[in-house]
């Protein structure tokens, strides 16, 4: 008499074979969603900024050097030193106010140079003295028609735009002075130079 069949519960090894190939799937996707997942990440977080300067305004500095509040260019006309018919020992002075209107610091210096007859140049000194014309500043120099004679030759400061001070000149007639030199003439040019301090 045949056996009766009997169904088993036990899984055949095409079963098990086919749940650990499922599993397998699975795993496999988990972990390639997890890997998505990283890399989605990283993208979000390449952000990028910028930023930018401007600078302020550049500009040039100037120097502008006034005498008695003109540029002297052409020559300012001294004309308070003057005499005429000098005698021996006779002395003429003015004050000068000399000026800084540019925008930047400077100091100058000064020289003088004579026109005319050149004995008689040699026997005229110039004394620089303060606003007052009281106080020397520079000792007396002869003047010269071959040379220009440098009078101020330490630079005197000046502050810009504001910066200002008012020196007195004397030109005085040597009292050794000869016949010769009368009725002779001689004009005298002060020629101020200014350089950044």
């Amino acid at each position: 008499m045949p056996r009766p069949e009997h169904s088993s519960s036990t899984p055949t090894s095409g079963t098990r074979v086919r749940k650990a190939l499922g599993g397998g799937r699975v795993r496999a996707a988990l972990s390639l969603g997890i890997v998505l997942g990283l890399g989605a990440v990283g993208t979000m977080a390449a952000w990028s900024d910028t930023a930018t300067a401007t600078s302020g305004v550049f500009s040039v500095a100037s120097i502008d050097l006034q005498l008695n509040n003109n540029q002297g260019n052409p020559a300012y006309a001294f004309t308070t030193l003057n005499k005429t018919n000098m005698m021996p020992g006779d002395s003429v002075q003015a004050a000068l106010p000399i000026q800084n209107k540019g925008t930047a610091p400077f100091s100058y210096t000064m020289s003088a140079s004579a026109t005319g007859d050149a004995t008689l140049a040699g026997f005229l000194k110039v004394t620089v003295l303060d606003a007052a014309c009281a106080n020397q500043i520079i000792a007396p120099t002869a003047l010269s028609t071959s040379a220009a004679k440098p009078i101020i030759t330490v630079g005197r400061n000046l502050a810009p735009s504001t910066g200002s001070e008012t020196l007195c000149f004397r030109v005085a007639l040597d009292p050794t002075v000869t016949v010769a030199s009368q009725n002779k003439t001689v004009n005298v040019s002060f020629a101020f130079a200014a350089t950044t301090a």
